[in-house]
């Protein structure tokens, strides 16, 4: 009896003994783990801090990007409008360039009629014509061009040839009907100034003397005797460098035409 109950007393020593060590042990354990779930926690809570940080960062970015985009919507209708408002600047410069164009045609005809002078209105019969058209074959630097249809005066022809002596360009073209003994068209040619026949069908009725490219003799005054002293005619002497190209043009289609 007394056996068991020491083995018994025994027994209990024993287990009271590994319970005290295991609860020990256990206890370490706890706090260990304890510690660990604590860390955790921190992390976690770190995280979190984390977590709101970057998305207050977001919802700041977003906020940014909106307002981006909605700058970059204005920034766009702008544009928009800019390039409708150039779009009108260029259609009124190129107005405003269309209206130079035309005032600078306006202000170079309104010269060019500045340019013109009439320097002398002369009547037959017995009116100057003849004096006048030998004034300005004397006057004469360069060039006499004539389209002439009737041409029998001495005077005039012999004038014409000293001028080609002195070395102007002189040319006469004759209509071809008004060719006759008494013409001054082989004197001329005698003299070596070049002449030519107009070659119209019709009539070259022109009288017509252009002074180096700057006067013109025209009107209906004929280079003859009875133009001179017996018909009603009109000789105008004209100064312009604009109306005197414009009669050249004429008188070199003519002038190539004829033979």
């Amino acid at each position: 009896m007394e056996k068991r109950i020491i083995s018994i007393i025994l027994l209990s020593l024993i287990v009271g003994l590994a319970v005290g060590y295991g609860i020990g042990y256990l206890g370490t354990d706890v706090i260990v783990l304890r510690q660990s779930i604590q860390q955790l926690q921190a992390q976690v809570e770190n995280f979190q801090d984390q977590n709101n940080d970057l998305q207050n960062q977001l919802n700041d970015a977003t906020t940014e990007v909106s307002q981006l985009n909605s700058e970059l919507s204005q920034k766009n209708s702008q544009i928009i409008s800019l390039g409708i408002y150039l779009s009108n600047l260029q259609q009124q410069l190129e107005n405003k360039n269309d209206e130079i164009q035309t005032l600078q045609s306006q202000v170079d005809s309104l010269e060019d009629q500045l340019d013109t002078q009439i320097l002398g209105v002369y009547f037959s019969p017995d009116g100057g014509c003849e004096d006048q058209v030998l004034y300005w074959i004397n006057r004469a630097n360069e060039t006499i061009h004539i389209l002439i249809y009737s041409f029998t005066l001495d005077t005039i022809s012999d004038e014409l040839v000293v001028a080609n002596q002195r070395g102007i360009e002189v040319k006469v073209l004759f209509e071809r009907q008004q060719i006759s003994q008494y013409s001054e068209y082989q004197k001329l040619k005698n003299a070596g100034i070049p002449v030519r026949n107009d070659t119209n069908s019709d009539l070259m009725h022109d009288k017509v003397m252009i002074i180096d490219g700057t006067i013109v003799l025209t009107g209906s005054f004929n280079y003859s005797a009875a133009a001179e002293e017996d018909n009603n005619e009109n000789l105008l002497v004209i100064k312009s460098a604009t109306i005197a190209a414009e009669y050249e043009e004429e008188f070199t289609e003519i002038w190539n035409q004829g033979v």
